[in-house]
C-alpha cells in the first residue's frame, strides 16, 4: 500500500495537476480569494516547476482546462517549450484583474435587463479598464445605448465599440468563432513570444480581435499568429502599448 501511494506521489502526471490546480481554481473562480493556507501549496507548486517531466505534464494540462475557457487569464503560469519553461505573469495588478472580471459581469446584466437591447447579441469584453463591445445589434440606437452603459462606470477607462449593424450571428458561426479564438490562443500559448496571459482574443463572424497590455512588437508577434489561423477574415488591434 506504502508503494503505491509513494509512486502516485512521484508520478510525473499527478505533480503536473498539483502545479496546475491553484492556479486553475483561481482562474475559474477569480472572485473568490484562495484561503491563506493555499499560500504554502501554490510555493510547493512552483518548486514542482524544476522537473522537466513536469513542465510536459504542465503544457498539457493548462491547455486542456483553458482551451474551453476561451479567454485571458488571471494570474496564471503556463509553461513554454516542451524542452524548457517560461513564466508569464500577469500584468494587471490583482485589484484591476478582479474589477475587470467584475465590470464585465455588470454590464452583461444591465444590457439583459435593458429592453432596448433585447433580440440584440452583446459580447463585453474588459482589459485593464477598457471595455470592447463586439456582435451584432439591429440599430445605431442600440449600439449608443450599449457604448453609454459601458461608459457608465466609473471602473471603465476607455470604450471600444465595434458592434455591428446586422442580424444576429448564427449557432454555426458561433462554434466556429469559437475555434478560431481556441486555435488563435493555444498557438500563443505553445509556440509564439507572445504573453498569452497579457492577451485576450474574441472573434466575432471570422473577425479577431486582440486586446490586452503588450509591447509593440509583442502586437506585432500577436498579429502574425492571428494571420496564419485559417477562417480569420480580419484582425482589429484593441492593445494598450507599454514600453518593452
Amino acid at each position: 500500500m506504502e508503494n503505491k501511494q509513494e509512486a502516485k506521489i512521484l508520478d510525473p502526471q499527478f505533480l503536473a495537476f498539483k502545479a496546475c490546480f491553484p492556479f486553475m481554481l483561481y482562474s475559474a473562480c477569480p472572485l473568490i480569494f484562495l484561503p491563506l493556507d493555499s499560500v504554502a501549496m501554490v510555493m510547493q507548486s512552483f518548486r514542482a516547476f524544476n522537473r522537466p517531466e513536469v513542465r510536459q505534464g504542465i503544457i498539457v494540462s493548462c491547455l486542456v482546462f483553458y482551451l474551453p475557457v476561451l479567454s485571458g487569464c488571471i494570474p496564471a503560469v503556463i509553461g513554454g517549450a516542451i524542452g524548457g519553461a517560461e513564466l508569464f505573469t500577469e500584468r494587471r495588478t490583482v485589484q484591476r484583474a478582479i474589477s475587470d472580471n467584475s465590470l464585465e459581469i455588470k454590464i452583461r446584466g444591465v444590457n439583459k435587463q435593458d429592453e432596448l437591447l433585447a433580440n440584440t447579441n452583446i459580447s463585453v469584453t474588459a482589459f485593464n479598464g477598457w471595455v470592447l463591445l463586439s456582435g451584432e445589434v439591429a440599430t445605431e440606437e442600440q449600439k449608443k445605448k450599449a457604448e453609454e452603459t459601458a461608459k457608465s462606470y466609473e471602473e471603465t477607462r476607455r470604450v471600444i465599440n465595434e458592434l455591428e449593424l446586422s442580424g444576429l450571428a448564427g449557432l454555426g458561426s458561433g462554434a466556429n468563432d469559437a475555434i478560431i479564438t481556441g486555435k488563435v490562443k493555444s498557438t500563443m500559448w505553445v509556440d509564439s513570444p507572445v504573453p498569452a496571459t497579457n492577451v485576450k482574443v474574441v472573434t466575432e463572424r471570422g473577425v479577431v480581435f486582440l486586446m490586452g497590455l503588450v509591447t509593440t512588437e509583442e502586437g506585432e508577434h500577436a498579429v502574425a499568429v492571428a494571420k496564419n489561423i485559417s477562417g480569420v477574415r480580419k484582425i482589429v488591434k484593441v492593445f494598450e502599448y507599454i514600453e518593452g
